[in-house]
């Protein structure tokens, strides 16, 4: 065990610094308590972007959308062609980025 000083200043400077450590080891323990009440306040108030569960389930009634026929063809569709591949001389050349 640590024997005090027995000058009065010095065993109230290490009183002192005792306080000291305690406070600060409080208030950063407050600190964090805080912090994770805020977080969770926060994480709380904005729980994402889900539907409410009641608008999830209504449904517009699909009589009163206008029945629509597809119209059919006798012609085929011509498919675009494509244009030929150019070649050159040079090299190609890519690029990433990175130097």
């Amino acid at each position: 065990m640590q024997e005090l000083p027995s000058d009065p200043r010095a065993r109230t400077r290490d009183q002192g610094l005792a306080r000291l450590r305690r406070t600060t080891r409080f208030s950063i323990a407050g600190a964090t308590a805080l912090a994770g009440a805020f977080a969770g306040v926060a994480a709380h108030s904005n729980p994402g972007h889900k539907a409410p569960v009641a608008a999830a389930r209504r449904r517009v009634p699909t009589a009163a959308a206008p029945q629509v026929t597809p119209v059919q063809t006798t012609e085929a569709p011509t498919p675009a062609a494509a244009p030929p591949p150019v070649s050159t001389p040079v090299a190609p050349v890519a690029t990433t980025g990175a130097t």
